[in-house]
């Protein structure tokens, strides 16, 4: 990966002056939370305000989740360098984008999510480092999506993954919820029935578990 458009945006988004030799004693540095091949920089006191986890991770004295990296910025001779966390693997780069920049004040990128499955990454990120501030917008947000036979599977497959992170519990049951009244409405004859086990042969255990309380 190459840091230098962001440590160029990262010039340009801090002040004139980056004198950042050593920013683990600045006052306010930016970290860089990278997830695949994604990276965005976020000033740290943003990331201790709205995470206990990530406090933790970034605290002088236990900061073994975390490494450095530097570079040459494009427009100076400075080295400048960074704190980097890693997001774990399996979670949708889109998310940790969308995450990170709407805690940095870009809550746009959060409005403009339409597919259930990325908005399920953003909330296993708030999960997984105890991020609280977006969560109301989030559940109101996936509240908007439309639950259709299109997409009720996947949607319920979530709902079902949703159950078992204690923050979100009354919301997997609503999209259960939604999802069930979904095939009811649409599935009213035994040929509908036959033709939606068809087409979801792949997932024939959720499509049960959704048929089982109709």
């Amino acid at each position: 990966y190459k840091f230098q458009d962001f440590f160029s945006d990262l010039k340009m988004e801090h002040s004139e002056s980056m004198e950042f030799d050593e920013p683990e004693t600045a006052s306010d540095p930016h970290v860089l939370v990278m997830c695949g091949d994604s990276a965005t920089a976020i000033k740290k006191s943003v990331l201790m305000k709205e995470s206990p986890v990530i406090k933790t991770m970034l605290d002088d004295n236990w900061n073994s989740n975390t490494d450095k990296v530097e570079s040459n910025s494009r427009d100076t001779e400075q080295v400048i360098k960074a704190r980097v966390i890693t997001v774990p693997d399996g979670y949708d780069p889109r998310a940790a984008d969308i995450l990170f920049g709407y805690l940095k004040g870009f809550d746009i990128l959060l409005k403009n999510i339409q597919d259930y499955k990325l908005l399920e990454d953003v909330l296993g990120l708030c999960d997984y480092y105890e991020i609280l501030s977006p969560l109301q917008a989030l559940v109101n947000h996936m509240n908007d999506l439309p639950v259709s036979m299109t997409n009720v599977i996947k949607v319920f497959e979530i709902a079902k993954r949703l159950k078992f992170l204690e923050l979100y519990k009354k919301l997997s049951l609503r999209l259960q919820s939604d999802c069930r009244k979904v095939v009811k409405a649409n599935l009213t004859s035994s040929l509908l029935i036959i033709k939606f086990l068809t087409d979801n042969e792949d997932k024939m255990d959720l499509v049960l578990q959704l048929l089982h309380k109709w």
